[in-house]
């Protein structure tokens, strides 16, 4: 009973990490979660945000501005007595309080203040314009590096084919130079073939892993997170016929 209470979290954890493991992302996911996540997009959002506050403040600095401010306070022991206007010797204590009134309007200033609201909003626009810009590019480079995953990956099962016929070829060759039908050559041909393609599988590997950490750096992911993408069927992609296209 106490070994079953003991595998049971571990059973339970197994699952779960399985389950994180098996969890693919398609071409939606990774462009949505770069449009959340990219540093280029968060700058540029925040610029947007920068420009909009300035925006703002050139509208509201036409209005009319009033400012008003109060003062007051306590003041004790030896003080100017303001009947004498002398120092007193007795300790005394005096309330004093001020307020203060301040207004100002602008009559003509050469339309500095419309210009300004009028270039403001205009930088507005723009900062706008840049994050759907940033984010159009984010989703190209997105798409661009998913593609680049799946060619390599389809890289590696042409490589992964290759290799093992091959060396089927090589076992082959083999047993017929055992048995004396070919020369020992034909054996050598097919071997040193076969540490090539071998080579060539694992340089494709290696550049299939490289895509995919590029493709998680470009979504702000760990480089240690768990990641993997779909591939999808190329049965359901819409292609129109040959015949039908003008």
């Amino acid at each position: 009973m106490r070994k079953k209470r003991i595998l049971l979290p571990i059973f339970s954890l197994f699952i779960f990490l399985s389950a994180t493991a098996q969890d693919k992302w398609d071409l939606r996911r990774c462009v949505e979660y770069a449009w959340a996540n990219n540093i280029s997009v968060r700058q540029a959002d925040v610029q947007a945000r920068l420009a909009e506050i300035d925006h703002t403040e050139s509208r509201w600095a036409r209005y009319p501005s009033t400012n008003f401010s109060t003062s007051a306070g306590f003041q004790f022991g030896r003080s100017i007595d303001p009947n004498t206007n002398q120092f007193t010797s007795g300790s005394s204590m005096l309330l004093f309080h001020s307020f203060s009134v301040n207004a100002g309007v602008d009559i003509f200033n050469w339309h500095r203040l419309k210009n300004n609201v009028i270039a403001y909003q205009y930088a507005h626009r723009a900062s706008q314009a840049a994050v759907d810009k940033v984010k159009n590019d984010v989703a190209l480079n997105v798409a661009t590096s998913y593609l680049t995953v799946l060619l390599n990956r389809k890289q590696v099962d042409i490589a992964r084919v290759t290799m093992e016929q091959t060396r089927n070829q090589m076992v082959l060759t083999r047993r017929k130079v055992s048995a004396g039908s070919l020369p020992e050559l034909d054996a050598l041909t097919f071997e040193s073939q076969y540490a090539t393609d071998s080579s060539a599988y694992i340089g494709t590997l290696a550049i299939a892993d490289q895509a995919l950490l590029d493709l998680k750096a470009l979504l702000n992911l760990d480089a240690a997170a768990p990641f993997d993408i779909v591939t999808p069927p190329v049965d359901n992609i819409p292609i129109e016929p040959l015949l039908e296209l003008q």
